[in-house]
């Protein structure tokens, strides 16, 4: 069985989403071309598969582009789940309007 990838299990997946190896294959949610989709990825040694999971189709990417795009979707979360952490409002409190500089550091 695949492993799914969504916008909240991201964290247990960073080896995955930023440097993935040949043979590796996981479902992820992800922008490419058409919309935000669930996509099984299977990568090869050249070429990194896209396939729609309730589509037809494939989109072919070059291992370079695929692992870019991943790095991307990994980051994106990140930064989202940053700013949910210290930006947004508690009780009581003033709401911050950035995030803190070394915010990385935690992902």
């Amino acid at each position: 069985m695949t492993k799914v990838i969504d916008n909240l299990t991201f964290k247990e997946h960073k080896e995955q989403l930023t440097a993935p190896k040949v043979g590796d294959t996981f479902c992820i949610d992800i922008n490419i071309k058409n919309g935000h989709r669930f996509y099984n990825v299977n990568v090869g040694r050249k070429w990194m598969y896209f396939r729609e999971l309730y589509a037809c189709g494939v989109i072919k990417k070059t291992v370079t582009e695929g692992k870019r795009l991943l790095n991307n979707k990994y980051w994106e979360c990140a930064k989202w789940d940053a700013f949910s952490k210290y930006c947004t409002l508690k009780a009581g409190d003033k709401r911050k309007k950035s995030l803190p500089k070394n915010w990385k550091g935690e992902y």
